[in-house]
């Protein structure tokens, strides 16, 4: 197992940087949501941007994986959601808990992951499981939750709504911005490549030590926990961490028959943890941001010991 947690270790271990960091004061109360921003408004879209860019249209169209990937995120997505709607939550609150257990951290973990365990072919898939989390499945979420906050209003207000609230999302424009500009005959010029490719470098490493800090302050913020926010939260994670993965993996093998080294991308990326996508939802919707954050937490942790058994079990290693 010494190999599976070389891998893992900087990822990790750049995510306790930032937790460290926070709690030692090194950086201050504002950290988190600053280099969040950072990440969410420049850096990561820069990087969706550039890998959608330099792509054509038949590497990006790759049917099988655009399937089972959607088959087995919303599939968990609706499964919480209807559980959760008959536990009695409304309609916002059911949906960001859905999100919590479906949304895999693609863009945090997964592109400094992914490129560790299979190098840069990884890239591609990473980032159209990215566009379908950041913008199909959050755009679901911001659908059904835009939908529950103005029931009352006519359809063409509450559709006018969504519509403001998905495409007002960086991680939703950049990734179409890109695909558009890879179907013109263009190139971009050199120095606004190399702009570009400045700033996308540094969204896998500042992701990640921002994700450290959100943990970090998610902690600092909560109260004492209620025994039944911990079940639910733990309940979301095994949701996260086993369902989907199991889902996509039966989709991948059983089901679509796809190249090998591609299907196990696509439960890799599936069994990533859940990102911070819900718990910004959450505080941004002004909902109760507890259940998400510890699923975040316990995901986020628990995930070390999922993606190694996935890496020594089912990647070829050199381990004897």
């Amino acid at each position: 197992m010494l190999a599976t947690f070389t891998i893992l270790f900087p990822v990790f271990a750049l995510i306790a940087t930032g937790y460290i960091s926070y709690k030692t004061k090194i950086l201050g109360p504002t950290s988190a949501t600053e280099l969040s921003r950072f990440v969410i408004w420049l850096a990561l879209p820069a990087l969706l941007f550039e890998i959608m860019a330099k792509s054509n249209w038949q590497t990006l169209f790759q049917a099988d994986f655009i399937a089972v990937y959607i088959i087995g995120s919303f599939a968990v997505f609706l499964l919480v959601l209807f559980w959760r709607l008959r536990q009695g939550k409304d309609l916002a609150e059911a949906s960001i808990d859905s999100m919590a257990a479906s949304y895999a951290n693609t863009g945090y973990i997964g592109f400094p992951l992914m490129f560790l365990v299979f190098g840069a072919v990884s890239e591609v898939p990473t980032a159209i499981a990215s566009i379908i989390v950041v913008s199909l499945l959050f755009g679901f979420a911001i659908i059904l939750i835009e939908s529950a906050l103005h029931a009352s209003l006519a359809w063409h207000l509450r559709a006018l709504n969504v519509l403001k609230a998905v495409f007002k999302n960086p991680l939703v424009l950049a990734p179409i911005a890109g695909a558009l500009f890879s179907a013109t005959p263009y190139t971009l010029p050199e120095s606004l490549a190399t702009f570009l490719g400045l700033l996308a470098d540094t969204a896998s490493p500042a992701a990640l030590v921002s994700l450290g800090l959100f943990l970090a302050h998610a902690s600092a913020q909560q109260t004492q926990p209620l025994a039944e926010a911990r079940k639910t939260a733990f309940t979301l994670t095994m949701a996260k961490l086993l369902l989907q993965p199991l889902l996509v993996a039966w989709l991948a093998f059983g089901v679509f028959d796809m190249q090998t080294e591609l299907a196990m991308m696509a439960v890799f990326l599936a069994a990533l943890p859940t990102g911070t996508g819900p718990y910004m939802l959450a505080e941004f919707y002004k909902r109760d941001a507890l259940i998400t954050a510890q699923t975040v937490l316990f995901s986020t942790i628990l995930s070390l010991i999922t993606l190694s058994f996935l890496l020594h079990y089912f990647k070829p290693l050199p381990i004897q």
